[in-house]
């Protein structure tokens, strides 16, 4: 499964209790009021953080605000179901989001409805693959006591979260078949409720804007990176409307190409980060 633990296990730092001691300090005697204010504001970013972290990937942590003013009404992505399954066919992990708290209720339903659904087909077709492997394994000769379950995973990941935007991916994967590995990203602008396009974000010169910057990218790479690349490739014809991206901490569009969409199977999956140049 995803590894998010680097998050559940962000500390706030010890020095921020002095630096806004500090800030305090200064404010009360009127002396480097620009000092104090700028420690104030680094001690508020820190924090900021450490809390967004916090209410979108620790279920507890996220219920212990909800009913608080003003902290309750910030958007949380949040797992929606959590389970584990095996026999001697297969073995299954499941963790399904869900958004809330957008003041969307409409978007809300549509997107969670949407995801389950998403994940109920991924795992009914992985469950038939699973059957077939097993069935093709015995009837091959296969001693079943032999046969190594399959292993299917359904997961997500929190790209960022702002108050404006919230962006995530819901993740296939398979141990026994490399190319049923699936991927569905949601880019949500918080404010319109509608999920967003390349397109919205860049207007309607998008496909080449998006295709510059990618191009910029690769003539930066060395010849074995290039290499890679299918010789065919044209950047231009894989951007469109549907292409898959997520915005990153930074608020950048990130442009992701799924393995063999650009590039030889060793290439893996390619990331772009999108830097509009116009």
């Amino acid at each position: 499964m995803i590894d998010r633990s680097k998050y559940k296990m962000i500390e706030i730092p010890e020095e921020l209790d002095s630096v806004i001691r500090g800030a305090i300090d200064e404010g009360i005697h009127g002396r480097g009021q620009g000092s104090a204010l700028r420690k104030a504001a680094t001690f508020a970013a820190a924090l900021v953080f450490c809390f967004v972290s916090l209410l979108n990937l620790s279920p507890v942590f996220a219920k212990a605000v909800y009913n608080l003013p003003v902290l309750g009404e910030l958007c949380r992505v949040l797992t929606f179901r959590e389970y584990h399954f095996e026999d001697e066919i297969k073995y299954i992990d499941v963790e399904i989001p869900e958004i809330a708290n957008t003041g969307k209720t409409e978007l809300e339903k549509r997107v969670n409805l949407e995801i389950r659904k998403i994940a109920a087909d991924y795992l009914r077709d992985s469950e038939a693959r699973a059957k077939e492997y097993y069935e093709a394994f015995v009837e091959t000769g296969g001693n079943p006591e032999d046969f190594v379950p399959v292993g299917i995973t359904i997961d997500y990941e929190i790209k960022s979260v702002s108050p404006d935007y919230a962006s995530f991916v819901l993740s296939e994967y398979e141990t026994k078949f490399g190319a049923y590995t699936s991927h569905v990203y949601y880019n949500i602008d918080l404010e319109s409720g509608r999920v967003l396009t390349l397109k919205d974000w860049f207007g309607n010169d998008y496909r080449r804007i998006v295709a510059d910057s990618i191009s910029n990218t690769i003539a930066g790479w060395d010849d074995r990176q290039r290499e890679l690349l299918w010789d065919d490739l044209s950047v231009i014809d894989l951007i469109n409307e549907n292409t898959d991206f997520y915005l990153n901490e930074s608020g950048e569009i990130v442009v992701v190409f799924e393995k063999y969409e650009a590039a030889c199977g060793s290439a893996g999956a390619l990331e772009f980060v999108i830097r509009d140049a116009a």
